[in-house]
This record gives C-alpha cells, structure tokens and sequence, in this order.
C-alpha cells in the first residue's frame, strides 16, 4: 500500500469517486481537472444512475467522469495549464471534449481495450485542428497495481453486471487474465467498504 501513498493527491481523488460511482452502480470511473496542486473540478461516471449535482449529467450516454469534470469548467476562461486525471483512457468522446474545452494535459490510469482513444486522438487533431492551435498531451497508463487495480475495476463491472454482453466477451477474448483476477477478487463484495479499506485486501494480487 506504499505506492498508493505515494500517489498524487489527484489520483487518490479520481479513485475515490470511481469507487463511489462503483457502489452506486455505475460505471466505476472518475475523474479530477487540477491547476497547480488545486483540485478545480470532479467528476465520476453516472450512467445508470437518475440524479447527479447541478450542471452534471446522470441517466445519459454523455454522463461519463470526464465529461462531469469539464461541465464544471467555466466558459470565460481558457485551460492549458489545466491537467485532466482520469481513472480509465478516455473514450474519443471524452478526449475531444477535453480537447475542446483547451485542457492541456489528460493522464489516465488504466487501459481500456473495448473504447479508449488515446493514440486515435493524436491523429485526430492532426486532422482538424486547422486554424486552432490547442495541443493536448496524454499520458497513460499508470505502471504497477494502480494501473492494474484502474482496468480491474472496469472489466469486473461488465463481468457482473453484463455477463454476456458483447464487450464482456471481448474483455474475455482480449484481456483474459484480468477477467480471471477480478473473477477471484469479486471486487463488488467489498464496494459498502471505503476504497482505503478495500484496497489493502486485494493490493498483493494486483502485481
């Protein structure tokens, strides 16, 4: 549990509120927009959820964490400097709405096999980014148990809530030793617990 210590108070917080969105039986990923070492807006995702705070989006396609976060960020200002953490790679919705909104740096924890766009992104803004001059860095994944712990949560979501969807297989086809770690951990037994507690019962095994 050192490196989870040692983690940036930016990733504890996305970890948090993936956690929170886990329990609450959404789609366990959350995410935190900093300026310097100040956390300026959070979000997590709320899909299947009916309520979310002002500004937010719950009960829509759109309600991922990412896209919470940046509903937070006023329209007066501009965001370079601002850095995007996100629990799992962003899907191209997402990485374009960050990109539009000027954010200049999304890091992400976990790799995302069925919709991440974090190389697809780079070729995307090569192409219509024309006039405007906005560059986006990604950074990603997290090496280690974090990163690990950031897939883990998203794939054992589908395996118990959607066992025989189609990205279910494909985690099944693409990513068959994680889907045998979160079939042995059964990560959703420990949501009612805060993360900091789960945490340290499951950290020796995520390698």
């Amino acid at each position: 549990m050192h490196a989870w210590r040692e983690l940036e108070p930016a990733w504890r917080a996305a970890f948090e509120l993936a956690w929170e969105a886990y329990a609450a039986g959404s789609i366990p990923v959350g995410a935190v927009i900093t300026r310097g070492d100040d956390v300026i807006a959070r979000g997590r995702n709320r899909l299947f959820e009916t309520d979310a705070p002002p500004g937010e989006v719950a009960g829509s396609r759109v309600a991922h964490a990412e896209m919470n976060a940046i509903a937070h960020l006023g329209v007066a200002e501009r965001y370079p400097d601002c850095v995007l953490w996100t629990t799992l790679e962003p899907c191209p919705m997402c990485i374009g709405a960050a990109w539009l909104a000027t954010i200049g740096t999304v890091r992400y924890a976990g790799n995302d096999v069925y919709a991440g766009a974090s190389r697809l992104i780079e070729a995307q803004l090569e192409r219509t980014d024309r006039v405007r001059r906005d560059p986006l860095t990604i950074e990603g994944p997290l090496e280690g148990p974090i990163g690990v712990f950031a897939e883990l949560l998203h794939i054992e979501w589908f395996l118990v809530t959607r066992p025989q969807h189609r990205v279910t297989d494909l985690f099944r086809k693409h990513r068959p030793e994680l889907v045998a770690l979160a079939e042995r951990l059964r990560l959703h037994e420990h949501t009612g617990a805060p993360l900091e507690e789960a945490l340290p019962q499951i950290w020796d095994q995520l390698g």
